[in-house]
């Protein structure tokens, strides 16, 4: 059971590489389960990663030739979301409605390129006392059972018009 009503705008962060990438939400609740939509106001995401043996899993060809490659990736700006809340734990899923388009360029050896769809992220975080943040973490789970993607996150309640 919660006593707060998380139903309304939000307007927050997450953290992925070092950077901050904003987002807004906009919540429907009844008891504790929610829904809503999210926007992503990054839908560009550059950045590098350095493969390793931890990247592949074990030692191999592609981990000894290559140490760096560029990664862009293109996010659909709309999400669907639905979760949970139980007193102050709030838990939910944003599941992208369409493609995430990624590049991996290997210097000098050619590019990469994969379609997603459904590219889901897992959220688990903290209601405040006052019910208007919440704090937490996210996590991307790899389907392969490689390494899963995680980090921060903040979700303030936005000011009223």
């Amino acid at each position: 059971m919660t006593k707060h009503d998380l139903g309304g705008d939000w307007e927050g962060h997450y953290m992925q590489d070092g950077r901050k990438h904003g987002v807004t939400l906009r919540l429907s609740q009844r008891g504790q389960s929610f829904v809503g939509s999210m926007r992503d106001a990054d839908t560009l995401l550059v950045g590098t990663q350095k493969l390793d043996r931890e990247i592949f899993g074990m030692d191999t060809v592609a981990a000894r030739l290559l140490s760096e490659v560029e990664i862009l990736a293109e996010l659909p700006e709309h999400s669907v979301v639905e979760g949970e809340v139980n007193d102050r734990v709030v838990n939910f899923t944003q599941t992208h409605q369409g493609p995430t388009h990624t590049s991996v360029r290997l210097a000098g050896k050619g590019e990469l390129v994969f379609e997603m769809t459904g590219h889901a992220v897992r959220y688990l975080g903290t209601l405040s006392t006052d019910g208007a943040e919440i704090a937490g973490h996210w996590m991307v789970e790899p389907k392969d059972g490689r390494r899963a993607l995680r980090d921060r996150f903040t979700l303030r309640r936005a000011a009223a018009d």
